[in-house]
């Protein structure tokens, strides 16, 4: 409703929302990855590193940016074959909608 309104956001809300899109991206992509072994599935022997990065991934303090190194992960993962699979097998797990 604001957006509809066009009332601006505090640089707090903001602040807030920048992380929680954070935890939201790694979260969700953590949920894909559990399914996955429910599912057969496993990503490709050279994303298995990708997939310790998701599993420790790091709290984000006020104004700290996104790790550099999770853009590549996260792109990488969403990427990886098996990982596309489990999304298209959404209906077979409690999966995000896209």
């Amino acid at each position: 409703m604001r957006l509809i309104h066009r009332i601006p956001f505090t640089s707090t809300e903001i602040e807030h929302y920048r992380q929680l899109i954070f935890i939201n991206l790694t979260r969700g992509l953590r949920s894909i990855l559990d399914a996955m072994i429910d599912m057969g599935l496993a990503v490709s022997p050279e994303n298995v590193a990708y997939v310790n990065m998701i599993d420790n991934v790091p709290d984000l303090g006020d104004g700290e940016p996104f790790p550099p190194e999770y853009q590549t992960a996260l792109r990488t993962l969403w990427e990886d074959e098996n990982l596309k699979k489990a999304w298209n097998r959404g209906n077979e797990a409690a999966l995000p909608e896209k």
